[in-house]
């Protein structure tokens, strides 16, 4: 195996972002975060869906606290923050694979992506307040438009753990599916994801981000106004049903 701390491959037409810090069980370093820059900006050129997983029995244990330690700074975190926020804004459908541990800054990451699926046995946590550090990787905003307000106070004031079937109950996850089954269930996702339209897929993404925060009438508005309507194909795929 590759001795690079983020892979990026194309795996059945999917652009697959795999951390392989797995002895370390993929805690997050600033060299992890420049691999990350380098794959999102030049790595995922044409991509139709993005699947972020990772090797080892662990999705993200976190930020790495010697690492933190030995390079704390507030430019530092703000171009981690970069990072995740340049993943978040992808054009395209990203989904996350989380098996194992998920806290923290892992779990920042996670959250970046479009549609979560959790092992059985995958364990979501924030542990900021353990710690005595706040989140400035997204956290407080896109756990509470996840799972509610309430909810997210909740797990971030406690620092509990959060297994996949509760993760699933709250809306964390997407679903939840058997450990020995979740590479399977990416896989046919995002195969899933694949098999419809990229351009669709990439003008109705493009609609959630840009009227996300919109009242309900704003949005119907900008959406009305900005949608991109038909594509090329749609009198092809049309005509092929008739046939």
């Amino acid at each position: 195996m590759s001795g690079a701390s983020v892979l990026c491959a194309v795996v059945d037409g999917v652009h697959t972002i795999t951390l392989n810090r797995p002895e370390k069980l993929n805690a997050l370093t600033s060299e992890m975060f420049a691999a990350l820059d380098e794959h999102l900006r030049h790595g995922i050129e044409g991509a139709a869906c993005v699947h972020l997983k990772a090797n080892g029995r662990s999705f993200c244990a976190g930020h790495d606290l010697d690492d933190l330690a030995a390079t704390e700074s507030y430019e530092v975190e703000r171009s981690a923050n970069d990072v995740i926020e340049r993943l978040a804004g992808l054009p395209v459908p990203v989904v996350a694979s989380v098996q194992g541990h998920c806290f923290t800054g892992g779990l920042e990451l996670a959250l970046a992506a479009d549609i979560i699926i959790a092992a059985e046995t995958a364990e979501f946590a924030d542990t900021h307040s353990k710690w005595d550090l706040v989140p400035i990787w997204g956290l407080t905003q896109r756990l509470p438009r996840r799972v509610g307000s309430h909810k997210a106070m909740e797990l971030m004031f406690t620092g509990r753990r959060c297994r996949g079937p509760e993760a699933e109950a709250i809306g964390l996850a997407n679903r939840c599916v058997p450990d020995g089954e979740l590479e399977q269930h990416a896989s046919a996702l995002c195969q899933s994801i694949l098999a419809n339209s990229a351009r669709s897929n990439r003008a109705i993404k493009k609609l959630v981000l840009e009227t996300d925060g919109m009242s309900l009438s704003q949005g119907l508005a900008w959406e009305l106004h900005r949608t991109e309507g038909h594509g090329p194909d749609f009198q092809a795929n049309l005509a092929a049903r008739r046939a």
